[in-house]
């Protein structure tokens, strides 16, 4: 292919400012240049993203052509070079524009005043046509040829390529002792018939001469500085001999060893290889726009790239790629750390564009995702929840409720443990009597917390409406057997239910201060507490028996030997009440006062004294 020539002379610059302004200029435009085609690698042609980078790089040209009539780039294998000077630098093969253009022998790039946004458009639409297509067809150069931009020319030498191909053909004349083509016949082609049948064969032919080059470049090659072989290795003086193939001058095709990968490695580095290809893109594009605002002086641009990058984030989250949304929250991070002193005020931004990231949008975006038939990947959105932080629980715990996979609840609890256990008024805000299943576990997490530092929280169980909670909450306080227990399952003896009632007062442990045992026995012995069932009554008078207090005993005994003229039901309830007291009390003394009860007035109150005695007889409970 003929090369496109330039002999228009360059753009005079002058040393000192006019060069650096001259090369500062460059320097953006190839930026903004290699931006703007990975911009639409990612997106449609019509999109805000794609619109804004052509907008802007044809800002930059034209503030270029105000003052001056020629770009010249040269194009290196990974750098742009104006003026002499390295101003754009990827070493990126995947990616590299330098690379793209280089391995098709583009060795200069010529941008002219008159260039306008619909001609930059097309160019960079050219090389992102080129760039997706495969093999042989991915030439530039050849695009370029057939394009035909009015300001936009190359320079691709193919002089190289022609010299080596006609330096090649005489060295086969030359050992084949061929007679030489005419000079006019030279650069004509030549129909060479392949076949095919033969390709399977596995084998590569040499003649002599080809066994003598062979021969020579291994006797040439270093020991030393040889790769090492794959496989076992092989003891000195003990060389494989040639095989026969070898022998005869035909080198056999090398083959994959028998300790290759298994179908399980295979397997796993098939499913690492698409979650990279599904990710690439999307970490193109946020390693894009974060550089955007790194390089880019204009604020008006970089907020509009942050804007850009939130819209990117949140439509990521709605479609429930929260790996996505965890990176770009990382990079705007990272990219924070990397600005140092900013007197463009970017700091400023990308911190408000944090908030914005990590915000109720986000968590609006991820409702929004699991509203639709999006699959979750738990272990994603959890690791996206954490960067996101506390705000985060409310959800989780509203999730928690949702699902009844076991092993999904399991994922979701340790996330909330893990967030609120040195907060313990996080966990139980958490807690509802809408959120049974949670709640039980909150009850849990905080009785099992060190140094009974959730004991306090639980007394928010008290004001709660289900009874089944607050029943686990009692179960939780007794099983504690603390002060701090006790004080809450007192507060649970006033509780309109009268089972609930009765639970605590069975969970109360014993080792009360005394004040509170006289407390205890106060509330007893007045009026109101004989209108209680006698199984309450039996329950609050049995904690009190076991306190083995010596004020207990007292009011037990007394209770017991209370004659009256003429008994009442409620009266006998209370006797039967200090029975059951004295029998949990397990004293000499208690056995004692239940023996002359067995002699008093009254057959049942008899009856149950005598009961008391043979059951701890017969537990073989002895009285101390």
């Amino acid at each position: 292919m003929p090369a496109v020539h330039d002999n228009s002379e360059a753009s005079p610059l002058d040393a000192g400012p006019a060069l650096s302004g001259y090369l500062a200029r460059s320097k953006d435009i190839l930026t903004t240049m290699a931006n703007a085609v990975s911009a639409m690698k990612i997106f449609p042609s019509d999109h805000d993203t794609v619109r804004m980078f052509v907008d802007s790089l044809a800002e930059k040209f034209d503030g270029f052509f105000e003052r001056y009539a020629r770009l010249d780039v040269e194009v290196g294998e990974y750098t742009f070079r104006c003026a002499d000077q390295v101003v754009y630098t990827d070493e990126a093969t995947i990616k590299s524009l330098p690379f793209f253009f280089h391995k098709d022998g583009t060795e200069i790039l010529y941008f002219y005043r008159g260039l306008d946004r619909r001609e930059i458009r097309g160019f960079l639409e050219l090389i992102k046509t080129v760039s997706q297509r495969p093999g042989a067809e991915n030439d530039i150069v050849a695009a370029l040829w057939e394009s035909d931009f009015s300001n936009i020319q190359y320079y691709a030498p193919d002089e190289f390529l022609e010299n080596q191909i006609i330096a090649e053909k005489r060295e086969v004349q030359a050992t084949e002792n061929l007679p030489e083509l005419p000079s006019d016949l030279a650069h004509e082609s030549v129909e060479v018939k392949v076949d095919r049948s033969r390709f399977a064969d596995g084998r590569i032919e040499l003649k002599p001469a080809d066994l003598e080059k062979v021969a020579r470049d291994r006797e040439a090659v270093d020991p030393d500085d040889s790769p090492p072989e794959m496989g076992l290795p092989i003891p000195s003086g003990h060389a494989p001999a040639p095989s026969p193939d070898e022998s005869a001058g035909v080198l056999p095709v090398p083959t994959t060893g028998d300790k290759g990968l298994t179908e399980a490695d295979l397997t796993d580095l098939d499913r690492l290889v698409r979650a990279n290809r599904d990710l690439s893109p999307e970490e193109e594009f946020i390693n894009l726009t974060a550089e955007i605002v790194f390089l880019e002086a204009d604020p008006a641009i970089c907020a509009a790239s942050l804007d850009v990058l939130a819209d990117f984030h949140f439509d990521q989250i709605r479609a429930g790629r929260f790996p996505v949304g965890k990176a770009v929250i990382e990079k705007a991070r990272e990219l924070m750390s990397h600005l140092g002193p900013d007197p463009a005020g970017k700091t400023g931004m990308i911190e408000a564009a944090l908030k914005k990231l990590m915000g109720p949008k986000a968590l609006e975006a991820v409702e929004a995702a699991l509203s639709s038939d999006v699959p979750v990947e738990w272990a994603s959105l959890l690791a996206f929840f954490r960067i996101l932080g506390k705000p985060t629980l409310s959800t989780a715990g509203a999730l928690f409720e949702k699902r009844v996979d076991p092993e999904v609840r399991g994922r979701i609890l340790e996330f909330i443990q893990d967030l609120s256990e040195h907060d313990p008024a996080v966990m139980i805000s958490l807690a509802n009597d809408n959120r049974p299943a949670l709640s039980t576990e909150i009850i849990r997490l905080l009785a099992e917390l060190p140094q009974e530092r959730g004991i306090p929280h639980l007394a928010a169980f008290l004001m709660f409406k289900s009874r089944d909670l607050k029943l686990e909450t009692i179960h939780a306080l007794g099983r504690l057997q603390s002060e701090k227990a006790n004080r809450i399952l007192h507060g649970f003896l006033n509780d309109p239910d009268e089972d609930l009632r009765i639970q605590a007062a069975l969970k109360l442990n014993p080792a009360e201060e005394r004040s509170r045992i006289v407390q205890f026995i106060g509330e007893a012995a007045a009026a109101e507490f004989r209108k209680k069932s006698l199984k309450e009554k039996s329950a609050i008078l049995s904690f009190l028996g076991r306190t083995r207090s010596p004020e207990a005993l007292e009011f037990l005994a007394a209770v017991l030997a209370r004659r009256t003229w003429w008994p009442s039901g409620k009266s006998v309830e209370m006797k039967l009440a200090a029975v059951a007291g004295l029998e949990s009390m397990s004293t000499a003394r208690a056995a004692e006062v239940l023996e002359s009860g067995t002699r008093g007035r009254g057959r049942k109150v008899r009856g149950a004294c005598a009961e008391a005695l043979a059951r701890v007889s017969a537990a073989g409970i002895p009285f101390e």
